[in-house]
């Protein structure tokens, strides 16, 4: 190929320009094959590598050679620093290897063969479990916030005769008693139900209040379901609300005609706060919860995004604080389990030709015999002594 200056793009590595001809990106993602005992292959994925990047640079002026010697003395300290290309824009890179290649000048121009790899975009560094777990926490507060916000902004109560002020008070019990049967079901120990029911007595309080006062029932009803979260087994309280499903919708009111679209306005939103609260409690629950593997951390994650859909869905325009609050804490709950599960074992199934002591399969696997109750249990075993011939283990 005949070399021609006129085809030459500028470019610049920390300030320092230079000419480019060809500008080669490689990309690529890191897989381990682990090997697994008795079992098929397993693909594993850690990411993606760095971006790398080979440049062959074109210095010209009486300044060429001193140009040289910087970019050479750059890659020998692997210098960090911004490299400009014509296509592709600015990037950060760490510079690991400059080659000055005297065959290759050509018409008054020096030739550096530069070799760089993108530095990690640390705005995007993810938090820890323990992070976000924290997290959390401190998401609690605002949709507390939210809840009450949502509590006075949606409930149509001023001015309103007494039909629709009594069936706001009617609504606002069935979403404590919501809670309350969802206390009932968790079976908490005397101890940790303790700061539950004064949760609750707090918020039957605060009904009488409701009228002049929603903005106070919200905030109840939030303590009550940040209550419930501390005190549950996060396992449980799944399960629960899996078992519960969504909030019913509220039936139609036999009032008459004029104030039945207010009770109707009304009774959805209490329907919104049942949800929302709901949710509350599963996120709180979420920090402290852990799992055995990573199929578990899937389905919890699934668990928990469907509670928050759901509130999410309920919630109209008189709730845009509680919703962005709300999405927030799910988003949390998600990135939490998706961490908590990276650092999870997988799954994999073992199989032999005859059955084996639960103590040879933890030999063999993890070369560690006090794993043995561990396999019984995953696989099901009436005794460690008789396992069946095909089981699934952690990989690790």
């Amino acid at each position: 190929m005949v070399f021609d200056p006129r085809r030459l793009r500028r470019a610049s590595f920390n300030g320092i320009g230079f000419h480019v001809d060809t500008g080669d990106v490689e990309a690529g993602h890191r897989v381990a094959t682990p090997t697994i005992p008795n079992g098929t292959w397993l693909n594993e994925s850690f990411g993606p590598n760095p971006r790398k990047f080979e440049i062959e640079a074109y210095l010209a002026g009486d300044a060429a050679e001193a140009v040289s010697e910087t970019l050479l003395a750059a890659a020998e300290t692997k210098h960090r620093g911004l490299l400009v290309m014509p296509v592709g824009g600015a990037r950060m890179v760490r510079l690991t290897k400059a080659k000055r290649q005297f065959a290759k000048d050509k018409l008054g121009y020096l030739s550096v063969s530069i070799e760089a790899v993108a530095e990690p975009d640390l705005s995007q560094t993810r938090l820890s479990p323990n992070a976000l777990a924290a997290s959390l926490f401190a998401s609690a507060g605002l949709v507390t916030d939210g809840l009450a916000g949502f509590a006075m902004a949606g409930l149509q109560l001023v001015g309103f005769p007494v039909t629709v002020l009594e069936a706001a008070i009617e609504a606002g019990a069935d979403i404590l008693g919501d809670l309350a049967a969802i206390t009932e079901l968790l079976r908490l120990s005397p101890e940790a139900k303790a700061p539950v029911s004064l949760a609750l007595s707090s918020a039957t309080a605060s009904l009488a209040a409701l009228p002049n006062d929603p903005a106070g029932f919200g905030r109840a009803v939030a303590n009550l379901a940040v209550a419930i979260g501390d005190a549950a087994d996060p396992a449980m309280l799944a399960g629960v609300l899996n078992d519960l499903g969504p909030p019913a919708d509220a039936a139609p009111a036999q009032v008459s005609r004029g104030t039945s679209v207010t009770i109707a306005e009304n009774a959805a939103v209490a329907v919104a706060i049942t949800a929302a609260a709901r949710a509350l409690a599963t996120g709180e629950a979420q920090a402290r919860r852990t799992y055995a593997d990573r199929p578990q951390a899937v389905a919890a994650r699934a668990e928990a995004m469907a509670v928050f859909d759901d509130a999410l869905s309920r919630i109209g325009r008189s709730g845009l604080d509680l919703l962005d609050q709300l999405s927030a804490m799910g988003g949390i709950v998600a990135e939490l389990a998706q961490r908590q599960e990276a650092d999870l074992a997988p799954l994999i199934t073992v199989s032999a030709n005859r059955p084996l002591p639960a103590l040879v399969w933890a030999w063999s696997l993890y070369g560690d015999p006090g794993r043995a109750d561990e396999l019984a249990t995953r696989a099901g075993a009436s005794h460690p002594g008789f396992m069946p011939e095909r089981f699934e283990a952690l990989a690790s």
